[in-house]
């Protein structure tokens, strides 16, 4: 009992969703199944109509009435005619309604899962691999389909014409149709035992398509840099051996449903032998007529198709319920909650005492950070790969929740607002700028539904992007490719930062942005910034101290720590600490001062040193 009942919680799980939408076209549903069962009833018509036509015909020939016989000949070929273009009817309307509606239901499971997926937190697709969820959201969702299509036909037309031919035929000789029915039953006997193995091995290969889907989109996507370090050999092996595994799965498979369906194709040559074995020897002892030994073979004939699709039904009906599972896992994935206060905020922040550990991990990205930042002022954040200027930057965009009382906005908790409120606030240009196969323009009014030339063209020139569209062969029209391949990274970092620019949003968050930018372009887009900026509150994460230089507060991070704050010119008034002295002052939780300073004086000599050969030429 408690095997059936987790066997149905099991089922209702992989389809309940898919069947929910089902049921919204029902009236369909309802159309093509009542079609189902009046296909069924034509088409075991016909062999009863041709039995008993033959021994008519057999029976006027005997007594010598040829015109009786002639007359019934015709009857009959006008009757069968009909009862054919019935058939046809009701088949066409049972088939293209429910095979319709498995479409339908294909496209709203799709939508309702693509939706589904851009409401889950962004810590969730951090661990997810991409290629596994495009597996499922294609092939995954295509099997299901086939459950609420398909299945529905060809399993409804089955559950029709099987019982009703063999009640018929039970009606006209019970000898004959046990003789049947031992055959099927040693054929439903042997499908019990392949069920099972057929489900772990369609599940094992459905896994193994989504690691393949998984490898590849790595390896395309970094094609450059497999390439660049002549590891395509390895990558090729380890693809071979993801194909080898997928290739053994599916083998293995293979071989079981190819057992499945030559059982179901074989029987019913076994059926049709035990027929004409027991039959004939009906026929010769006078029990039945020979139009009633057609008609069993005519039902066996139009049985036939129903035990083909019977056996292709069970051999995919575990690919579909092992489809079913892993996208139901993928909807039982909590979404991230859209609550919250949905006030305007004017962009002033205050972060108290906020350490931030990342889910799984053993040590704090952000410790004991606390800072105020007022509507319009300007934030620099600096530090060494790691220090936390990332996270802090993802925290204000609510991309990881921090723990309650540390981040207010226009002192509302950060928690208590709702995120999509939250990030309306900022815009942002990420440290790996993300562009999409389109145009550049496209990508860089990709955050706006309507925006003007004039308006895209002076963000463009903000982000001093305008200089390299002539080597762009369309300009702003340029395709950049997938990721904005065709483009530099200093071209990709610029589109993102036109992009930030022209959503026109109260605050800017700039995650390293101009890492990639030579001098003169990084000069320019800051005097661009500067116009653009219009009041403003900006966080700028960077490498390049010059970029700071005019910021309201900067804070030098190291190991998720504020050791100095204060401004440019503050900092670069601090006393460095000697070398030796660092460590134990560190150890002792005073902050080292002059990090900042020894790190501008480094970044200007090293300017100078890279100008003065440009001097002397």
């Amino acid at each position: 009992m408690l095997r059936t009942l987790s066997s149905f919680r099991s089922i209702a799980r992989a389809f309940g969703r898919p069947l929910r939408l089902l049921w919204a076209h029902r009236l369909l549903v309802l159309l093509g199944c009542v079609c189902i069962p009046i296909h069924a009833a034509v088409t075991l018509w016909m062999p009863r109509l041709l039995g008993d036509t033959l021994d008519l015909l057999q029976h006027g020939l005997e007594v010598g009435r040829t015109t009786a016989a002639s007359t019934t000949l015709r009857n009959t070929c006008l009757l069968l005619l009909g009862l054919a273009l019935a058939e046809s009817l009701f088949r066409y309307v049972s088939r293209k309604t429910l095979i319709d509606v498995s479409r339908h239901v294909e496209e709203e499971l799709k939508n309702d899962l693509i939706a589904h997926l851009q409401r889950l937190p962004a810590a969730w697709f951090d661990r997810s691999r991409t290629g596994d969820v495009v597996s499922r959201l294609t092939q995954d969702v295509e099997l299901v389909r086939f459950v609420m299509g398909p299945l529905l036909l060809h399993g409804g037309s089955t559950l029709c014409l099987l019982p009703a031919g063999l009640w018929l035929m039970l009606s006209m000789n019970v000898p004959v149709t046990l003789a049947c029915l031992a055959v099927f039953a040693v054929l439903f006997v042997s499908m019990r035992i392949l069920l099972p193995r057929l489900h772990k091995w369609s599940k094992k290969s459905q896994e193994a398509i989504g690691e393949i889907s998984q490898r590849a989109q790595e390896d395309f996507a970094g094609i450059r840099v497999v390439q660049q370090f002549s590891i395509v050999d390895r990558e090729r092996a380890a693809m071979a051996t993801k194909n080898r595994r997928y290739l053994l799965a599916n083998l293995r498979l293979a071989r079981l449903r190819s057992l499945f369906h030559a059982m179901s194709h074989s029987t019913s040559g076994v059926v049709l032998l035990s027929v004409l074995a027991v039959g004939g020897q009906q026929v010769i002892a006078g029990q039945i007529t020979v139009g009633q030994l057609f008609q069993f073979t005519g039902y066996l004939a139009l049985m036939t198709f129903p035990l083909e699709i019977l056996g292709w039904t069970l051999a995919t009906l575990p690919r579909a319920y092992a489809a079913g599972t892993r996208i139901a896992e993928l909807f039982e994935v909590e979404p991230e909650n859209p609550a919250g206060a949905t006030p305007a905020l004017q962009g002033r922040l205050r972060v108290e005492n906020l350490t931030f550990t990342f889910p799984g991990a053993s040590r704090p990205s952000l410790q004991d950070v606390s800072f105020r930042l007022e509507p319009g002022q300007k934030l620099g954040l600096v530090g060494a790969v790691g220090s936390g200027k990332s996270t802090l930057l993802a925290l204000l965009s609510r991309f990881y929740d921090p723990p309650r009382g540390t981040i207010f906005i226009d002192d509302h908790d950060v928690l208590d607002l709702a995120p999509q409120t939250v990030r309306s606030l900022f815009a942002l240009a990420p440290q790996e700028p993300f562009l999409f196969s389109d145009t550049v323009a496209a990508n860089v009014a990709f955050a706006r539904d309507t925006v003007l030339d004039a308006t895209i063209d002076e963000a463009v020139a903000a982000a001093a992007l305008d200089q390299d569209l002539p080597q762009l062969h369309e300009g702003l029209g340029t395709i950049v490719g997938e990721r904005g391949v065709t483009l530099s990274g200093g071209q990709k970092q610029r589109v993102s930062l036109a992009r930030a620019l022209l959503s026109d949003r109260p605050g800017l968050l700039l995650d390293d942005t101009l890492s990639a930018v030579d001098p003169v372009t990084e000069r320019r887009i800051l005097r661009g910034l500067e116009a653009e900026r219009r009041g403003r509150t900006m966080l700028i994460a960077s490498h390049r101290l010059s970029v700071l230089a005019d910021a309201d507060l900067i804070l030098v991070l190291a190991g998720g720590r504020v050791l100095e704050r204060g401004t440019h010119q503050q900092l670069l008034a601090a006393q460095p600490t000697p070398t030796e002295a660092a460590p134990t002052q560190a150890t002792s939780g005073v902050a080292p001062s002059g990090l900042y300073a020894q790190a501008f004086r480094r970044q200007t000599e090293a300017a100078a040193l890279e100008s003065r050969p440009e001097a002397g030429q």
